[in-house]
Parts: structure tokens; C-alpha cells; sequence
């Protein structure tokens, strides 16, 4: 569908840029979620636990680090776009890696 205002590209872009933010504010919630579960069991069952936590938030990451490196890697027609608005979208782009590294500094901390 084309759009009327926005050019087809920037709207492709916008969607996978919304995706890729609502995905690594997953890891927030869940993030904290293994955290109270793992504060809630006891003894040998902590172990067991939180080598599944580190594994279940560790595939998180990655998967929310691949989304973020699809919307960098963003391919759109510049032939139509003016040198100013290039840049603009460059520094678009480079949104969801800057906040998953918020993210990530933030649950690390």
C-alpha cells in the first residue's frame, strides 16, 4: 500500500524502527519478572533457575539485538531524498542500537 505523504521506504522504515523499540522494551518487563521468580524459590532450585533466566534473557538480547541491526542496516531509494533528510535518516536508524545499549547499561546496573 502505497502511502500519500510518506514515501513507501520511510513508512517501511518507521514500522520496523516501532517494532524493534517495542521489542527491547520487552526486556524490562521480563527482566524483572525472572528476577522476582528467582528471588521467590529457594536454595538448589536457584541454581537450576537462574541458569534458565540467563539463558531465556540471554536469547532475548540477542533476538532484540538482531532486530535492532536489521532497522541500522535499513535499505531505502536515496535518489529522491535530499542530502540533509540522508543524514537525518542515518541518525534515525541508529535509534534502536543506542537504546538497546540504554537498556541493556540500565538492567546491568
Amino acid at each position: 500500500m502505497k502511502a500519500l505523504i510518506i514515501n513507501d521506504d520511510i513508512y517501511q522504515l518507521h514500522w520496523a524502527m516501532l517494532k524493534s523499540v517495542v521489542f527491547i522494551l520487552t526486556l524490562l518487563p521480563i527482566s524483572q519478572s525472572l528476577l522476582t521468580l528467582w528471588h521467590a524459590t529457594q536454595g538448589s532450585s536457584q541454581i537450576m533457575l537462574g541458569f534458565f533466566a540467563i539463558s531465556l534473557f540471554g536469547t532475548f538480547s540477542v533476538l532484540c539485538f538482531y532486530s535492532a541491526l536489521k532497522v541500522s542496516v535499513f535499505q531505502f531509494n536515496l535518489q529522491q531524498i535530499s542530502a540533509f533528510k540522508v543524514q537525518l535518516l542515518k541518525i534515525y536508524c541508529a535509534v534502536p542500537m543506542l537504546f538497546l545499549a540504554s537498556i541493556l547499561c540500565y538492567l546491568v546496573i
